[in-house]
């Protein structure tokens, strides 16, 4: 027979175990319930910055109009290049730029026929000029650009002939893909949709493609470059030689913008041996916000690219979350 104190201590012990199976079941009830008020919160949050977000690109699209009413040109003093770097909203702020993606080096022109109604390989020679310089304002190997720039033609244009000496059509990407580890490809045989395209062309690393990144665009259309918004590196591409006239101009631009090229042309900030006039202007219609939300412990950064036309209201073209 078990003695009275066994039958205790089997009590005891099991009323333990019973706590302890208890305690467990309350905490792990309150955990999942913490977890899940806590992801919820962050879902409201998310939504809201989302919503805070894209109130901003509607916004913007009033603020691109009315400086089409007011201005003939586009320049870095414009209303739309003023950056909003901290905006109070409820349990957070917004953050917003505006750039005006006609400063950058449009890699879809490459691909496309000058306003000259010139052939595209004759256009394409022109902008490979520019494209080289740029490289060696970067100080990004110079040997690489033409390499590069025959390698994107190839990419945006339609056919599937490659360009002398180093293009590169299907053949290419099909062939050589089989022993790098990465899926075989094709070219796209159209304009970039986004500059992120350019990490799935021949030649361009991840390094080449950062210190590009925030000097060139993709454009849809042709495009000139706007000489009052473009980056220093762009604008001293332009020039087989930057001259002291130039510098001057990149220095007073932001007080004093042009109307016409034929201003840089008086002044001699650039000269014949430059760029073609023709691939330049003082105005544009492409640009791009980048607006930021943080609300809470959430973020959101959206990446908006606007066309504004002639006349009529602009629109959002397209738009992408956290990156270009």
């Amino acid at each position: 027979m078990n003695s009275p104190h066994r039958q205790r201590g089997i009590a005891l012990i099991t009323a333990i175990l019973i706590v302890s199976l208890a305690v467990i079941a309350a905490t792990a009830i309150l955990s999942a319930g913490s977890m899940s008020i806590q992801r919820t919160s962050t879902l409201q949050e998310t939504e809201k910055a989302w919503w805070y977000a894209t109130g901003v690109e509607a916004w913007v699209k009033g603020i691109l109009q009315r400086d089409a009413r007011m201005n003939k040109l586009d320049a870095l003093s414009d209303i739309w290049a003023q950056p909003v770097a901290g905006l109070p909203i409820e349990n957070g702020f917004l953050a917003g730029q505006i750039s005006d993606m006609q400063g950058r080096f449009n890699l879809n022109n490459f691909g496309f026929a000058d306003a000259a109604g010139q052939d595209s390989e004759a256009a394409f020679k022109k902008w490979q000029t520019v494209f080289i310089r740029l490289f060696e304002q970067l100080e990004i190997e110079p040997a690489l650009a033409r390499p590069i720039s025959e390698a994107i033609k190839d990419w945006v244009d339609r056919d599937q002939n490659p360009t002398p000496y180093d293009g590169a059509e299907d053949n290419e990407y099909l062939g050589n893909s089989r022993g790098s580890g990465q899926p075989p490809y094709r070219t796209a045989n159209r304009p970039m949709m986004s500059v992120t395209e350019l990490m799935a062309v021949k030649g361009v690393t991840p390094e080449i493609y950062r210190a590009l990144l925030p000097y060139v665009s993709a454009l849809p259309l042709r495009t000139t470059i706007n000489v009052n918004t473009a980056p220093e590196p762009v604008l001293r591409a332009l020039a087989a030689q930057p001259s002291p006239s130039l510098e001057e101009f990149i220095r007073s631009r932001a007080e004093k913008p042009i109307e016409n090229i034929g201003e840089l042309t008086n002044s001699g900030a650039l000269t014949g041996n430059d760029v073609d006039i023709g691939m330049l202007g003082t105005g544009s219609q492409f640009f791009q916000l980048r607006a930021d939300a943080n609300i809470g412990n959430s973020h959101v950064a959206i990446y908006s690219l606007y066309y504004r036309p002639q006349a009529g209201a602009p629109l959002v073209l397209m738009r992408s979350t956290d990156s270009e």
